[in-house]
């Protein structure tokens, strides 16, 4: 049971990371990238100098550097996701992660679903539907003029399929390593990349991001505590059953931004919120 206590901390920490970084209403997305990225690299650093290098192949190599450019992307977008809507109404969009997979594994591993992969794409998208539904709404397609004018969910719909490819591609390379250190020297290597590409393309008022260092450190430690626990967890558990236990962060998402941020619609944003981690499960435990 040790990997489902580490997939729920992944979980958790995912979530008080969304809710930390919404909160942070002064930062922008380039501003909260920076304390991000600069205050987990010492973490990264001190895992891959413990973590044992295994004979790594030609296949790692490839996987590791096709993973590079799919990753950042999803980064930059998830950020500016967060900062663009409400987090009810971006973060379950995450969910159709699983059911992008489908059609990557297909492609890249030949594999199909059954009846019960279809039930959970269904869910999703009923899901996804009942996310923009509002109280006394009469028009059918008015939650589908929502979604497409909320740029967040848009956003996040895009990571999703990011996510889908760099899943894929971020297993083979495990694979073909170890979880820990394939982990810590990717993070490394994106960290430094998307640093200088920061500091490069724009100004930055570095006393702002000076006076955050307490909120640099704490986003920090939550993106190396996600890193670690999830890497742990995979290497010791089915990865379906790790993943389905990660997403739950869409759960723990929604409630904290009920709670904390006081968003509203939630009884809407919630039902649609558990119908899209529904059929998440359907898929990743059944399909």
């Amino acid at each position: 049971m040790i990997w489902f206590f580490l997939s729920l901390a992944t979980a958790i920490s995912i979530a008080a990371r969304d809710v930390s970084i919404k909160t942070y209403e002064d930062l922008n997305p380039q501003e909260i990238a920076v304390l991000e990225l600069f205050w987990s690299l010492p973490y990264f650093f001190l895992g891959f100098f413990f973590v044992e290098t295994p004979a790594l192949d030609q296949t790692f190599w490839w996987a590791f550097i096709l993973s590079i450019p799919i990753n950042i992307l999803a980064y930059v977008l998830y950020l500016n996701a967060i900062k663009l809507s409400p987090l009810s109404l971006s973060v379950p969009f995450l969910a159709f992660t699983p059911a992008f997979m489908i059609l990557t594994s297909f492609f890249i591993l030949s594999e199909t679903i059954n009846i019960w992969g279809a039930i959970g794409i269904g869910l999703i998208v009923l899901g996804g539907y009942v996310l923009h539904f509002k109280k006394n709404q009469a028009n059918f397609f008015a939650p589908f003029t929502a979604f497409l004018q909320e740029k967040g969910s848009w956003f996040m719909l895009i990571v999703a399929i990011l996510f889908a490819f760099a899943a894929v591609i971020g297993k083979k390379a495990m694979l073909h390593s170890s979880p820990l250190f394939f982990s810590y020297l990717f993070f490394l290597v994106v960290n430094v990349i998307l640093l200088t590409g920061l500091l490069l393309v724009g100004r930055r008022d570095w006393r702002k991001i000076h006076r955050n260092t307490p909120r640099g450190l704490w986003l920090g430690s939550l993106l190396m505590v996600h890193i670690s626990f999830h890497a742990l967890a995979i290497s010791i558990s089915t990865a379906v059953y790790m993943v389905a236990v990660k997403r739950s962060s869409i759960l723990f998402t929604v409630l904290l931004s009920w709670l904390i941020l006081k968003e509203t619609d939630i009884r809407f944003r919630g039902l649609g919120a558990l119908l899209m981690f529904a059929g998440m499960l359907f898929i990743t435990l059944f399909g």
